[in-house]
């Protein structure tokens, strides 16, 4: 030890750029994680608009128009989701007196299939 530092000391210096260098690891080995998210949010956005521009869904902005009179609120979350052989808007809803619903929607007719209430 000729600079004056202790083993406890060393042992602590050494300890931290272990865990420095192990979370370094892990921000690399995760970041690619994200990036594919990202990609599979822009693939989705992307066969969404496919599908509206090939007139085999509505657009969101109708399905909105459809439903809005019956359950108002703030939408929470929209997802077109294939069910059954058929392709769906689910849109998550929190209505004015609280409630949480779960609204789903022919994206081909706009025709109301279910609601579900949350708990």
């Amino acid at each position: 030890m000729a600079s004056g530092m202790t083993r406890a000391g060393l042992r602590y210096t050494l300890n931290m750029k272990n865990k420095i260098l192990i979370i370094i690891s892990l921000l690399l080995i995760l970041s690619p994680l994200t990036t594919i998210k990202v990609a599979h949010a822009d693939d989705d956005y992307i066969e969404a608009r496919r599908l509206q521009n090939a007139g085999e869904i509505l657009s969101l902005e109708n399905i909105l128009k459809i439903i809005r009179p019956e359950f108002p609120g703030r939408i929470l979350e929209v997802e077109l989701e294939s069910e059954d052989g058929q392709i769906v808007y689910e849109v998550e809803i929190l209505s004015n007196n609280g409630i949480v619903r779960e609204i789903y929607i022919n994206a081909r007719t706009g025709k109301l299939l279910s609601v579900k209430e949350e708990d």
